[in-house]
């Protein structure tokens, strides 16, 4: 009798929460009635509250649709979104959470997951945008049919680009230098000189020839020199090899090759020491303070707005590995399989009106207005009409170059959420004025594209059932750990690569590699891909 009045009350609050507002189809406002929903949303170190998030505050005054967020550092997010969906204790709504297909496919299977799908006609934006870009809608396409969260669909090559290598051309002069090296082993010859040059006149040798916004952004931008990444960003973790045959990547001579190379300038001296904790704001300091020659990142904000950005010079072509090979692989189809936005039981429990409501909140950021907000911001404040702009649009002079000195992505954390990525929107080479459609960073990637992979495969999660991609996530997540640990003792010098690495292959027999590489080839063979 208990759970059955518990159950009770339950419906009548569903009924009632239904009863409360009405959705409309378009237009403003969503609802005729406030609605208040609760959201997770990942928070990159430089971003506030997003409570406190001047378009989010005013896009819920207009659409009468109230998120109470809650924010989740990124530095912490894979750990609290685990506890949270192990629990079962979720807010209504995941944003910018960066939910992978596995996770999508383990939950979407227990009843955590709206399907978005079953919404279409709410969300008119998003579908339009999938019929422009089907691999983005065949990305988040689960193996039954549905789609269950919203991708960040990135609709410019340049966008679509991981790290790039930025050059500092005062300084490649003073060292001797008129062309950026084009092979693995010139650039540790010019590392050799800048680490030596005291570019900064401080009279201190604090000069760091490489840093990067984290050590994963130098391994995968090195991998395409070793014959590895070689089917894009997607998977890279695999590589198809010469003779067509799909390998594990983190096992093999290839990456071993690689790990040497990025050892060598470890202990050199030649690569930033704290390249295996360091952060955005901890690049910004070093890089536009003179410390940094060379650094690695998706754009060149790290000097923006300091004396060092006019001397900013991208690497248009990958470097030539002691092998031959010379591919940028750090590079995607217009959206990976992971969900930037979903509803979760929680929204549905409050009724079906609540979640249209969520549904039409989130479609807003897939229109052409809500694009234009999102990554603008706010007209006549941090943006404004310029007819020689992409788009007509550009940011004012508070935010590229803003009279406190900082950088342009600092200044914008306040009014939009984009920063840091996984954004439920599209970035566009038209209306997002990140970093990556300046044109420095278009000029490096018009070069790129010519040595991106000759086949870029899209995700694999369409064709995994649920518990095949459960068994891949549970093997792929101990994989990674288990490479991260040791990649760090292999490149600081703690275990020797020739002595150790047969101890570290072995490493893998004990996780179900075998297996993790029978689903993949399985999968690989469904797909019908080369």
């Amino acid at each position: 009798m208990k759970r059955f009045l518990v159950l009770l009350l339950a419906v009548m609050l569903c009924l009632t929460a239904s009863g409360m507002a009405e959705v409309a189809l378009e237009g403003l406002p969503i609802t005729d009635e406030p609605i208040t929903l609760t959201c997770a949303v990942q928070q990159s170190p430089i971003q506030g509250d997003f409570n406190e998030m001047v378009i989010l505050k005013e896009f819920a005054e207009e659409s009468n649709v109230n998120i109470e967020f809650q924010n989740i550092p990124s530095s912490d997010l894979e750990t609290q979104l685990s506890l949270m969906l192990a629990s079962a204790e979720v807010p209504d709504l995941l944003m910018k959470m960066n939910v992978s297909a596995a996770t999508q496919a383990t939950y979407a299977a227990e009843g955590m997951f709206v399907a978005l799908s079953d919404y279409e006609e709410y969300m008119p934006n998003l579908m339009s945008w999938f019929e422009e870009y089907p691999t983005a809608k065949d990305a988040v396409t689960m193996s039954d049919g549905k789609i269950y969260g919203a991708p960040y669909i990135l609709a410019g090559e340049s966008i679509r680009m991981g790290g790039k290598m930025w050059f500092n051309t005062d300084l490649m002069e003073k060292v001797g230098y008129d062309t950026i090296p084009t092979t693995t082993d010139e650039l540790l010859e010019y590392f050799r000189a800048t680490a030596a040059y005291d570019y900064n006149e401080n009279g201190q040798a604090d000069e760091i020839a490489l840093s990067a916004g984290s050590i994963d952004d130098v391994m995968y931008l090195f991998m395409g020199s070793y014959g590895l990444m070689n089917r894009g960003s997607s998977h890279r973790d695999v590589y198809v090899d010469d003779d067509g045959e799909l390998q594990y990547a983190y096992s093999s001579e290839r990456f071993k090759e690689e790990l040497r190379y990025l050892n060598q300038m470890y202990t050199e001296g030649l690569l930033d020491p704290d390249i295996f904790t360091i952060d955005f704001a901890q690049l910004i300091a070093k890089s536009s303070t003179g410390r940094v020659g060379t650094y690695i990142f998706v754009n060149n904000s790290p000097v923006s707005n300091t004396e060092y950005e006019q001397y900013t010079l991208g690497f248009t072509e990958p470097f030539e590995g002691p092998q031959g090979y010379k591919t940028y692989g750090y590079y995607s189809i217009p959206a990976s399989s992971n969900a930037q936005f979903m509803i979760t039981y929680r929204c549905a429990e409050k009724g079906e009106d609540a979640v249209k409501a969520a549904v039409r909140w989130m479609d807003y950021w897939y229109s052409e207005e809500g694009i234009i907000r999102y990554f603008m911001g706010v007209e006549g404040v941090t943006y404004e009409e310029d007819a020689d702009s992409p788009g007509g649009l550009k940011l004012t002079d508070y935010v590229l170059s803003n009279p406190d000195g900082i950088s342009f992505e600092e200044v914008l954390a306040e009014y939009v959420p984009w920063a840091g990525g996984a954004n439920p929107s599209v970035a566009t080479n038209e209306y997002f004025k990140g970093g990556e459609t300046w044109p420095v960073c278009l000029a490096a990637a018009e070069g790129l594209i010519n040595y991106v992979p000759e086949i870029v495969w899209p995700p694999f999660s369409s064709v995994y059932s649920a518990e095949d991609a459960t068994e891949m996530a549970s093997i792929k997540t101990e994989q990674e750990n288990y490479m991260k640990e040791w990649r760090a003792y292999f490149i600081t010098g703690q275990r020797d690569i020739d002595a150790d690495w047969d101890e570290y292959v072995a490493g893998y027999d004990g996780m179900n590699t075998a297996r993790y590489m029978e689903l993949y080839r399985a999968a690989r063979e469904a797909m019908g891909v080369e």
